[in-house]
């Protein structure tokens, strides 16, 4: 069993999670992540949301607006109910009831978080610290371990760690920057849907839970079988996703598609830990970010026995299971 070290370093990240402290004003909090599979940010800029988009920034929205007084399902889609609740919302702080949620719409739901504090919005605040890899409860009550992964995001982010979620934490969970002139600044609607679906999955562990990807899960290795279910679940035709249960294989199987690449991960692509061929062994996850000098985040299944975010990943040094990083597989058509 591998154990993932914690990583966490302040760097320029060119996807769709990251640590771009906008500024906002100091007596307002920024809400929760927004949608990755919808959106792509831009530095100093809140993400916009609207009527179509899907994930769990979509998730955090209805959070927020539940725990505004306009309660809607937090099912990640943001749907007619979602629509309607942000243009009550809207209307009722003054802001023009268009139903996007956009940065004025965001600083009017948001809200500082304390130790002691219940209810949806800090859900909100739970699901951003579980989706950036912290081992928390979702259960809206702000304890001691949703303090310390406050206070443990606050450090990664070099912020003052004070473990109050105030506007510069929760715009520092929300927000991402591109880093000037990087190819990946520019993410296709297809890659952040993968990205937003690889990210949905973190911390889901065995035996019960992987059976969503593979069924005899707890006796095989699942991580090919969670990056094809990643890439299908996330809208990438069947005819186009890898069919193997072999880690290496799915590298082979990209090579022999042409789409396998040793160089210029993106976002939404598996990257893959041993040479490509039809043999057991290596490793296999998502890419979910490309920061400014060359490290990539991933959400890799069977990782620790479960779906993990891993951090800061040097893929010129960085070995998973003894293999080193042989290369990419892209999907086909972002």
């Amino acid at each position: 069993m591998i154990r993932p070290r914690a990583l966490s370093r302040a760097l320029l990240t060119v996807t769709l999670s990251g640590a771009l402290l906008a500024p906002v004003a100091p007596s307002l909090a920024a809400a929760a992540p927004a949608s990755h599979a919808s959106v792509v940010r831009t530095a100093a800029t809140w993400p916009v949301l609207r009527a179509g988009a899907r994930g769990t920034d979509v998730g955090t929205v209805q959070d927020l607006l539940a725990g505004a007084g306009r309660p809607v399902a937090a099912d990640g889609v943001f749907g007619a109910a979602t629509t309607r609740a942000v243009k009550g919302f809207q209307s009722s702080r003054r802001l023009t009831p268009d139903g996007v949620v956009g940065k004025r719409t965001w600083v009017a739901l948001a809200v500082t978080l304390r130790p002691g504090a219940e209810g949806r919005a800090v859900r909100a605040l739970q699901r951003q610290l579980v989706q950036e890899g912290h081992r928390i409860d979702r259960d809206g009550t702000f304890g001691p371990k949703t303090g310390d992964a406050v206070r443990a995001a606050q450090r990664a982010h070099r912020l003052p760690v004070d473990g109050v979620a105030g506007a510069r934490t929760w715009a520092a969970l929300l927000a991402a920057t591109a880093a000037p002139g990087h190819p990946s600044g520019d993410v296709s609607a297809l890659r952040a849907r993968i990205v937003a679906t690889a990210r949905g999955q973190i911390g889901v562990s065995e035996p019960s839970g992987c059976r969503t990807y593979l069924k005899d899960c707890a006796h095989t290795a699942w991580c090919a079988a969670f990056a094809s279910w990643t890439w299908r679940k996330a809208g990438v035709q069947d005819s186009s996703v890898p069919r193997t249960l072999v880690a290496r294989a799915v590298g082979l199987w990209g090579q022999r598609n042409g789409l396998f690449h040793r160089t210029g991960p993106q976002p939404g692509d598996i990257v893959v830990w041993g040479k490509p061929a039809n043999r057991t062994g290596g490793h296999v996850g998502i890419v979910v970010a490309v920061h400014g000098d060359g490290r990539i985040d991933t959400v890799d299944g069977n990782y620790g026995d479960k779906v993990t975010l891993r951090k800061n990943i040097d893929p010129r040094t960085a070995r998973t299971r003894s293999h080193p990083v042989s290369g990419y597989v892209s999907p086909r058509g972002a």
